[in-house]
C-alpha cells in the first residue's frame, strides 16, 4: 500500500500523481533537517535517565562537528565556555556545547557561594563532585562527536 509523499493520502500501486493533491510521486520531497533529538528508549531506572539523554548529533553538519571539536571541549572548563561561543558563532555544535558549559558554569558559581554557608557547605562540596562528573561527560561527548544533552540539566536552553 503506497501513500502520497505530500499529503499522505492512500495511492494505488504504481500511481505517479496523487489523486487528492496532485503531487508527483516517486520523488521524495526534500525535507528540512530535523531539529528534534534522536530519542533514546524510555527507561525507568536512574541509570537509564543518565545514559539515555536526547542526542542532537543527527541534526548537525558532520564537517561542523569535526571542525569545532577542539573549541567545544573548552566549553566545559568554566568561564572558557565563551571561547567556542565567540570563536565559532555560526557553529551549531559549538553553540550547543557552549550552552551546556554555561549552565555548568552558573551551577559552579552557585555552589561556590554555597560553600561559604557553614552547614550547607558539605552538601555543596558533594555537588561539586557531580559537577565535575558532568564536565567529564560533556568533554567525552565532544571528543566522540556527539551533541547529547547532559543528564537532568541538558534541557535548559540559555543560548539560542
Amino acid at each position: 500500500m503506497a501513500f502520497c509523499n505530500q499529503c499522505g493520502a492512500q495511492l494505488q500501486d504504481g500511481a505517479t500523481f496523487c489523486p487528492a493533491c496532485g503531487a508527483q510521486q516517486g520523488v521524495a520531497p526534500q525535507a528540512a533537517p530535523q531539529e528534534q533529538p534522536q530519542q533514546q528508549p524510555a527507561g525507568g531506572s536512574f541509570m537509564d535517565q543518565i545514559q539515555n539523554t536526547p542526542d542532537y548529533t543527527a541534526t548537525m553538519d558532520p564537517a561542523d562537528i569535526e571542525a569545532n571539536k577542539g573549541l567545544s571541549i573548552l566549553a566545559y572548563l568554566g568561564i572558557l565556555f565563551l571561547v567556542p561561543l565567540f570563536a565559532a558563532p555560526q557553529s551549531k555544535f559549538a553553540k550547543f556545547h557552549a550552552n551546556q558549559g554555561l549552565i555548568l558554569c552558573i551551577i559552579g558559581v552557585v555552589l561556590m557561594i554555597l560553600t561559604w554557608i557553614p552547614i550547607i557547605c558539605y552538601f555543596a562540596y558533594l555537588l561539586d563532585l557531580v559537577l565535575f562528573a558532568y564536565m567529564i561527560i560533556g568533554i567525552l561527548n565532544v571528543v566522540n562527536g556527539k551533541a547529547k544533552e547532559l543528564p537532568f540539566i541538558g534541557k535548559i536552553r540559555i543560548l539560542k
